[in-house]
């Protein structure tokens, strides 16, 4: 990576910006492999650790046995086998039933029974017998099994034997359990140093090489930094998209603060969604400039970016309608959010070379980590198709999780959600925003949604900026009252 950095010598400033953004891409997921080691070390153990113990239950469990009742003996005995024998006697069962049911004409071809059909009295007697014979059954092995633990019982006088031998071997297993867990933690930790060190080496390279293009880019654009304040994550300054004579949004000015809630909202047809395509560049804008401040503290003008890369600089937007791959299981939509975080390029990724398969590990960690965050764990090998909506939309957050968001645009996220689902959703969004330090730019047009939600709000309509400020400056601003409800009534938006 550093000799490629080498190589590009004089760069424009956005060939920096995508250097630095790699560069600091492969310092993220050495950070990563470290992390995902020392997690693989830890289930590596922890199976080994489960192994012995297995290996080692049996004979306490015998040892156990015989200092237990009688009674107590005769269960456990019995909680053994009773799971095979009920098994046996559920087939037994279903075949009678079935063979019953095919001899009085009861099943169609397919083996189904037919409408309304039922057995007769004669055939329900037998399956009656049956069962009541499998019962008898279980309770002549139950008899049985009580026998054999009293006859098994130690003498009065071997009872203080039996313990010292139980106590003898419980001492035993732990001594051998302490002894193969503190083996195990002497090489992970051999192990996860060495492969820390590995890493750190890498890293110090990296850090070498990315200095040394931000220096070049500082160089390039010294007043790049300052082109926004230090605690702005968006800025739209004039922002203007036409379609023909029809001005969607027209000299649009504000400010997305970092890490706060921001609230976009205006009557339908106010060019709320147009710019969001203009900020994602699905839309080039006609006027006006769009200035963003990355993760790192870089000032990228949006204007100059495709759609598909507008990704790569931590913005992540979701839709008005749920966008899922109906085909692929919830976990491999989570998958394919990250594609653009895979940095291999081709020939790598034909012989599956082991940065290859580096890359795949953290990812897929990933994805897991935000399954378990979204509360869809439960659900990750199902296909999303089917689920319900509340479920959709928080696939969608997790999607833009997986994509590294540092802007996250919400389109109209409770759409299509009922009271309960919308209250999950609002805590999910706080929760985002305060564990991932992401700034949450929203269109809704649930305004109790937006108003308990959002730091600040700005109203448009007809692509114009009617207000900003906070929820309640919003509510008293008479011309945002007249925009939505052609009066001056604050309790009427209130309740809209």
């Amino acid at each position: 990576m550093a000799k490629m950095t080498e190589r590009l010598g004089a760069a424009s400033p956005r060939r920096l910006s995508e250097t630095i953004e790699r560069l600091e891409a492969a310092l993220r997921m050495g950070g990563d492999l470290v992390r995902l080691k020392e997690k693989q070390l830890a289930q590596n153990s922890a199976h080994w650790l489960e192994k012995l113990r297995r290996r080692l239950a049996p004979a306490l469990l015998s040892l156990e046995e015989r200092l237990m009742g009688a009674e107590e003996a005769a269960q456990a005995l019995l909680d053994k086998r009773l799971p095979a024998l009920a098994a046996k006697q559920r087939l037994a069962f279903r075949k009678l039933r079935q063979d019953l049911r095919r001899a009085e004409g009861l099943l169609d071809r397919q083996g189904r029974m037919k409408p309304g059909a039922a057995l007769s009295a004669q055939a329900e007697g037998r399956l009656d017998a049956l069962l009541k014979s499998q019962q008898a059954e279980r309770d002549a092995l139950n008899e049985r099994l009580l026998k054999e633990a009293r006859d098994s019982r130690p003498a009065p006088g071997a009872i203080q034997e039996a313990r010292a031998a139980y106590e003898k071997a419980r001492a035993d297993a732990d001594r051998r359990m302490d002894e193969l867990k503190s083996t195990l933690a002497q090489k992970d930790a051999a192990a996860l140093a060495a492969y820390r060190n590995k890493q750190e080496r890498k890293a110090e390279s990296l850090r070498r090489a990315l200095a040394k293009k931000q220096a070049a880019l500082a160089a390039v654009g010294p007043g790049a930094r300052d082109a926004l304040p230090p605690d702005v994550t968006l800025r739209l300054d004039g922002l203007s998209m036409a379609f023909g004579g029809l001005r969607a949004v027209d000299n649009l000015s504000f400010d997305v603060k970092k890490g706060e809630i921001f609230g976009l909202i205006g009557p339908n047809g106010a060019g709320k969604t147009t710019v969001f395509n203009c900020i994602t560049q699905f839309y080039k804008p006609t006027g006006g400039d769009i200035l963003y401040r990355t993760r790192e503290g870089g000032v990228l003008a949006l204007n100059h970016y495709q759609v598909h890369d507008v990704i790569t600089k931590g913005i992540v937007r979701t839709f008005q309608n749920v966008e899922v791959v109906g085909e692929l299981s919830i976990l491999e939509n989570l998958l394919v959010a990250a594609h653009r975080q895979y940095h291999s390029g081709l020939f790598r990724q034909m012989f599956n070379t082991r940065r290859v398969r580096e890359e795949e590990q953290v990812i897929r960690a990933r994805a897991l980590e935000v399954l378990q965050y979204c509360g869809l764990s439960a659900l990750r090998d199902l296909p999303p198709v089917g689920q319900p909506y509340g479920v959709l939309k928080r696939i969608e957050l997790a999607r833009t999780l997986m994509a590294g968001a540092n802007l996250i645009i919400l389109d109209e996220p409770a759409a299509g959600l009922n009271d309960q689902e919308t209250v999950e959703l609002t805590h999910l969004i706080r929760k985002i925003q305060k564990d991932f330090d992401a700034t949450i730019f929203l269109v809704e047009h649930n305004m109790g949604l937006v108003m308990g939600l959002c730091d600040h709000i700005c109203a448009i309509s007809f692509g114009k900026k009617l207000a900003y400020g906070t929820p309640e400056e919003i509510q008293n601003d008479p011309a945002v009252q007249e925009a939505y409800l052609g009066t001056s009534d604050k309790r009427e938006l209130e309740a809209v």
